[in-house]
């Protein structure tokens, strides 16, 4: 399994990238049914993504397994133009904060040993490649059951505001911070010997 880090890009520039795309309306709308993300052309692409983006992608014989998008809060992203009423107070904002949105697995995945490989992947990809660029702010917004998956991943977890159910689910937004040594203990939690991009080789497509 390879990890692809799609920088600079738009929708319509990578193949990936359109595979991820169709990937989220395949989670997103036809398995959770959040029907407004539907769109004709089966690909789920919003607003906020763009060249500001970072994807992360998780592939296997060229074909899409997992994806999350980071964004700079110095730009619209989905918490803050969006989801504002997840949170009682001013949402946090600056450029060594970022948003973690549309994390998916391919459905066909689930309940195999690879689909923990991908989930693992994504999660450990992401982190590194903010903490490699002096990141150690997150923010997300998702089912609070995860608010205990990354404390015991050593995350320091904010709750930003209360559970507000959206398409049928609880979601919560939170404020993360993280270091290496959260780095070393989510590699320890999820069963992962050593980095991911941390070293050699790194696939960036642009």
């Amino acid at each position: 399994m390879d990890v692809k880090v799609i920088e600079g890009a738009r929708p319509g520039d990578s193949a990936l990238l359109e595979q991820a795309f169709k990937l989220r309306h395949t989670v997103f709308v036809e398995e959770k049914k959040w029907n407004d993300l539907r769109k004709p052309d089966g690909r789920e692409i919003d607003q906020f993504d763009g060249p500001q983006c970072i994807y992360i992608l998780a592939v296997r014989k060229g074909t899409v397994l997992g994806h999350v998008r980071m964004t700079p809060t110095t730009h619209p992203h989905l918490l803050a133009d969006v989801h504002g009423c997840l949170c009682v107070r001013p949402e946090p904002r600056g450029p060594h904060i970022w948003e973690w949105t549309r994390y998916c697995v391919r459905p066909r995945m689930r309940g195999r040993r690879m689909a923990g490989e991908v989930a693992a992947v994504i999660q450990l990809a992401a982190m590194e490649w903010l903490f490699m660029h002096g990141v150690r702010d997150v923010v997300v917004e998702y089912h609070p059951r995860f608010l205990e998956r990354h404390l015991a991943f050593g995350f320091q977890v904010n709750p930003l505001g209360l559970p507000i159910e959206m398409e049928g689910e609880p979601v919560i937004a939170a404020h993360m911070r993280f270091d290496f040594n959260t780095i070393y203990q989510t590699r320890a939690v999820l069963g992962v010997k050593g980095p991911i991009l941390m070293r050699p080789p790194v696939t960036a497509v642009s």
